[in-house]
C-alpha cells in the first residue's frame, strides 16, 4: 500500500524540501505548501464557480418547475417534479454535485501532509527505509529513547541536530548533505502533537483551527451562489449543527497529529476565503432579469385553466360575516327621491297651459300614395 501511496508522498516531500530549503523555517514553509497546494486546486475551484454561474442561469428555469407542482405534496408529484428538473440538468450538461469536489479533495492532501510530516526523513530528507533502519538500530543501540511511531523520525531528527551526523555518515552516507528541518519555532515544536489532556501552548492551534474553519465557510458561503430554495436549507436547525460539525471535527483532528498538520489546516482556511473571493470578482454570477423569469415560466410553467362558470346576475354576492360593517353596500341601489316643487311646477304648468300637444303626423301613408301617383304617371 506504501509503495502506491508514495506517487503521492514523494512529490509533496520534494515540495516541502524545495521551500524548506529556500526559507530555512519550518512555520514558511508550510505556509508555501498550503499556498502551492491552492494554486494546484485552483482551477476546480474556477470550474466550480463557472459550475455556480450555469446553476444561476437555470434558477428560473427550477423555479417555473417548482410553481407548476406548487402546493402538491404528494410521493407521485414530488417525484414528477424532481424527474423533470434531473432532465433539465442533463439537457443543459449541469452536474448538481461537482460543487462538492474541492471539499472532498482538501482531506486526501491532508492525510498525504500528515504521513509527509511524520516521516521527515523518508519524505523530506530523501532517506531510504533501509538507511533508516540501520540509523534507528545505531541511535537506539546508544541508549536514546525514540519513542514510537509517528515520533521515531522526528526524535531522530533532534537527536542529529543535537549531536551532529558526523559519526553515522559512515554507516548512512545519505546523511551526508541531507535536509534535516528544524522543527522547533522559539517555544512552540512544531512536531509535537497537542494533546486535550495537557494543557499548554500548543491548544493554540486546535483553537485557531476551529476559528478559521468556522469563520472561513461563512465567507465562503457569502462568496458563493446560493439557490433561493436553499435558503430555509441554510437557517435550518440541521444546516446550523453541520456549520459546527464539521469545525469540532477539524479541530478533534488537531489534537490527534502534529501541530504543523494544524498550521496548515489554518492557512488553507484563510487562502481558501482569498481565493474564493477573487474567483467570484473575476467570474461574477450574473444577476436574473424578470424578463428572463417570465421566459422560463412560459416555457415550464404550467397553463392556467380559465374558468368556465357562469356567473348568475340575478345571484346575491356572498355576505361574508367578517363585514358586518358593509351591509349597506349589499342592498339594492336606492331610488332617488323626486323634488315636491318640481313635480307641482310641472303639473301646475299642465294644467294652465291654453295650447293643446297636437298629435303626431303618421307621413307614411302621404309617402306611399305619393309613390303610386308618381309610377302611374310614369
Amino acid at each position: 500500500m506504501s509503495s502506491i501511496l508514495d506517487i503521492l508522498y514523494v512529490p509533496m516531500g520534494y515540495l516541502i524540501r524545495f521551500a524548506y530549503a529556500i526559507t530555512h523555517n519550518y512555520l514558511a514553509t508550510i505556509i508555501i505548501f498550503a499556498l502551492v497546494i491552492e494554486i494546484i486546486l485552483s482551477p476546480i475551484q474556477i470550474k466550480q464557480q463557472k459550475n455556480q454561474i450555469a446553476q444561476s442561469k437555470l434558477q428560473p428555469k427550477v423555479r417555473a418547475i417548482t410553481k407548476k407542482y406548487e402546493g402538491r405534496k404528494d410521493n407521485a408529484s414530488m417525484q414528477k417534479k424532481q424527474q423533470e428538473i434531473m432532465e433539465l440538468y442533463q439537457k443543459e450538461n449541469f452536474s448538481p454535485y461537482s460543487g462538492c469536489l474541492p471539499m472532498l479533495i482538501q482531506f486526501p492532501v491532508i492525510l498525504c501532509l500528515y504521513q509527509v510530516i511524520i516521516n521527515p526523513l523518508r519524505y523530506i530528507g530523501g532517506i531510504s527505509k533501509d538507511a533508516i533502519a540501520i540509523l534507528t538500530e545505531k541511535i537506539g543501540a546508544l541508549g536514546v529513547d525514540l519513542g514510537v511511531g509517528q515520533q521515531v523520525q522526528v526524535n531522530i531528527i533532534n537527536y542529529l541536530h543535537e549531536h551532529g551526523t558526523g559519526d553515522f555518515v559512515s554507516d548512512v552516507p545519505a546523511l551526508d548533505g541531507a535536509i534535516l528541518p528544524t522543527f522547533k519555532m522559539g517555544s512552540f515544536d512544531l512536531s509535537q502533537i497537542p494533546h486535550i489532556k495537557e494543557f499548554n501552548y500548543l491548544w493554540l492551534i486546535p483553537i485557531f483551527v476551529f476559528i478559521g474553519s468556522y469563520f472561513s465557510m461563512k465567507l465562503i458561503r457569502r462568496f458563493t451562489y446560493q439557490p433561493p430554495e436553499s435558503a430555509d436549507m441554510q437557517n435550518s436547525t440541521s444546516m446550523k449543527i453541520m456549520n459546527l460539525t464539521m469545525p469540532l471535527m477539524s479541530t478533534w483532528i488537531s489534537f490527534s497529529v502534529p501541530a504543523a498538520v494544524g498550521c496548515y489546516w489554518i492557512f488553507r482556511n484563510i487562502l481558501s476565503v482569498v481565493e474564493r473571493y477573487a474567483i467570484s470578482k473575476i467570474w461574477p454570477v450574473p444577476q436574473l432579469t424578470e424578463e428572463e423569469i417570465r421566459a422560463a415560466e412560459r416555457e415550464y410553467g404550467s397553463k392556467k385553466k380559465k374558468s368556465t362558470q357562469v356567473k348568475d346576475p340575478n345571484k346575491p354576492p356572498v355576505r361574508s360575516l367578517h363585514r358586518i360593517d358593509f351591509d349597506d353596500e349589499l342592498l339594492p341601489p336606492s331610488v332617488p327621491e323626486k323634488d315636491e316643487d318640481e313635480e307641482t311646477e310641472k303639473s301646475t304648468l299642465k294644467e294652465d297651459s291654453p295650447i293643446e300637444i297636437a298629435p303626431l303626423k303618421d307621413d307614411s301613408k302621404e309617402d306611399k300614395q305619393k309613390k303610386k301617383a308618381k309610377k302611374k304617371k310614369e
